[in-house]
């Protein structure tokens, strides 16, 4: 992510998700931001001041430039609807101007292979499935072999057309947001968060070693401690999958606020690599975030409610039985009425 809008209405203020939206955006590195105060026209000038000061204070709270971050009010109900110009969609076009002076087109990675993660999958009969998602890194060229990895799968196949913005297009590099056709894969054998790249460049794995941060409740995250075995939905690049927290040994609990070395599960292997950045989420809420430091070897540990399978008795049953059992199940039926 190259720079984000932070959009406050000015009605309410900084609301829990605003400093949600926050952290997040500095535990993914997002350094470039601009500050879009929206409805104001429902509120007076010395109200949207006051906004803007709360603003500037929790940007720079969270280690972000809050005196020079760039701020700009306007309405967008308002351009929406035409009305109002001053503050409807001449304040829209100013913020767009603003972005592109204060947020600098970033430096592209062609040189290293190509890693694009699977935002969406559409089936296109009779030639095979359209992986689309934002280029990574790398640069991919129409007919170059592929593979698309993870879940604990691999599929192979050809990049057999490239569009951009719905025109195709022989090449592709870093920052486009593309969809790959890939021959002869259908839709049921990928799903979204698995990773294109040329053959032999994508590992998988189902265990490493991280650096986490347990959210407090001001923060948005839970009010209370967590214990080892957390298990919880992981989310990274575009992929989330189930994650068991494991707490070092001799520490009974991590605090909200705390900062740990832990080692983290998956239930399925998936690619991740040191530096890679992820969340955990607990009922709709933040909880958790996290920076990957090491891969670990392959675990086969076994968890109870996390990736042990039930096992599961089936009885196979002929004519005979299957009637006496109905017979059986109609009879106690009747004698409880």
């Amino acid at each position: 992510m190259d720079g984000a809008i932070l959009v406050v209405a000015a009605t309410d203020g900084t609301m829990p998700q605003t400093r949600e939206h926050l952290l997040l955006a500095k535990q993914i590195g997002v350094e470039n931001i601009v500050v879009f105060i929206n409805k104001a026209d429902a509120v007076d000038n010395e109200m949207i001041e006051l906004v803007e000061l709360e603003i500037r204070e929790i940007l720079t709270e969270y280690g972000f430039d809050g005196e020079n971050i760039p701020v700009v009010f306007g309405s967008a109900l308002q351009a929406m609807k035409g009305e109002n110009s001053q503050l409807g969609a001449e304040k829209i076009l100013e913020l767009m101007d603003t972005i592109d002076k204060s947020i600098p087109t970033p430096e592209r990675n062609v040189k290293e292979p190509v890693l694009m993660p699977v935002e969406k999958l559409i089936s296109v009969p009779g030639r095979g499935t359209v992986a689309i998602g934002t280029l990574k890194r790398g640069m991919l060229s129409k007919g170059n072999p592929v593979e698309v990895v993870g879940h604990g799968n691999v599929v192979k196949s050809v990049a057999s057309d490239i569009q951009v913005f719905g025109k195709s297009v022989k090449d592709c590099y870093a920052g486009d947001n593309v969809g790959v056709l890939l021959r002869g894969v259908k839709n049921a054998t990928l799903q979204r968060g698995m990773i294109l790249g040329p053959p032999g460049t994508l590992s998988q794995c189902n265990a490493f070693r991280a650096q986490i941060y347990l959210l407090t409740k001001q923060e948005g995250g839970r009010p209370r401690p967590i214990t080892t075995n957390y298990i919880q939905m992981m989310y990274s690049n575009t992929w989330n999958i189930s994650a068991c927290v494991r707490l070092p040994e001799g520490t009974t609990m991590l605090m909200p606020g705390e900062a740990i070395q832990t080692e983290v599960l998956l239930r399925l292997p998936m690619v991740i690599g040191p530096g890679q950045r992820f969340t955990i989420r607990e009922n709709n809420i933040t909880t958790m975030t996290g920076l990957v430091t090491d891969i670990l070897p392959a675990s086969d540990l076994k968890i109870k409610g996390f990736n042990e399978e039930k096992q599961t008795v089936n009885v196979i049953q002929g004519n005979a039985q299957v009637t006496r059992s109905a017979r059986l199940k109609r009879k106690t039926q009747k004698s409880e009425k």
